[in-house]
């Protein structure tokens, strides 16, 4: 009788922090494709500027990047559904998914290291400057693999976790968020190619872009938890601390440098 009153009386989660639980990774999943469309589409409807179509290496990186965003939507939604039981099905394609990605990730970037530019010359355009050298040249465009390390990183980290729901969660997320940077970098460069004074302040909205999606997490377990999950607090702070590392330590030396002119050669 006991059990049954408590039942009864058991309060259900409604209001605001429910909704945030149940939107907030759907929401994510929709803006990163927004993110990606926004970054990408330009080029692809006003080819004007292209330096070449796409090759069929590049096309293969772009159908298996969006079968990434599509599928982490996917899960979201069947989570915040309660199909959990399909969500954790459909998760066995993860893992290949993202190796694969990654393979294509490294094979792509080098390609356009060995060209000198990227296709759509939005990338070239936000970076590297004018008159670099062939090593400047080769560890500036070169280095967006060093970032996309982490990605590698999360996911396994979210796979290993993948039987505690409140880490596994947040890990995916970052590493879906932390693909940001290409799709900005490219919508930066489309922008610079119309309005080429205002580099700078590209540039700071989109590193503005990349610190509110790091925050992102933490800003999700206030509303609803009231505290922060050690995921949302140790992760951002671990990934500012590699991307310094790597703007300021591993791009400038001479041994990234090195590398990268050797690698595309």
């Amino acid at each position: 009788m006991t059990e049954q009153a408590t039942a009864v009386i058991a309060p259900v989660a409604t209001g605001r922090p429910h909704r945030v639980k149940r939107w907030f990774y759907i929401g994510a999943g929709l803006f990163m494709i927004l993110v990606s469309v926004a970054g990408f589409g330009p080029s692809i409807i006003d080819q004007s500027g292209r330096k070449a179509p796409p090759t069929p290496l590049v096309i293969a990186h772009g159908v298996v990047a969006s079968a990434w965003l599509l599928l982490f939507l996917a899960q979201a939604t069947l989570v915040a559904t309660s199909r959990v039981d399909v969500h954790r099905r459909l998760g066995r394609v993860g893992p290949g998914l993202a190796v694969v990605m990654s393979a294509l990730v490294f094979l792509t970037t080098v390609e356009m290291g060995r060209r000198g530019y990227d296709l759509s010359f939005d990338v070239t355009r936000a970076f590297p400057p004018p008159g670099s050298s062939e090593a400047e040249n080769a560890a500036d465009i070169l280095s967006p693999l060093l970032g996309f390390l982490a990605f590698p990183v999360l996911v396994s980290a979210g796979l290993w976790y993948r039987h505690r729901p409140d880490i596994h969660k947040r890990l995916m997320l970052f590493a879906v968020l932390g693909l940001h940077g290409v799709p900005l970098t490219h919508l930066t460069g489309y922008l610079i190619g119309y309005w080429p004074a205002q580099a700078g302040l590209f540039s700071l909205i989109g590193r503005a872009i990349g610190i509110l999606l790091l925050s992102a997490s933490a800003v999700y377990d206030k509303v609803s938890q009231g505290r922060l999950h050690p995921v949302s607090l140790w992760v951002p702070i671990l990934i500012v601390a590699w991307e310094f590392v790597l703007g300021s330590v591993v791009v400038p030396s001479v041994a990234w440098r090195e590398f990268a002119t050797w690698l595309i050669r």
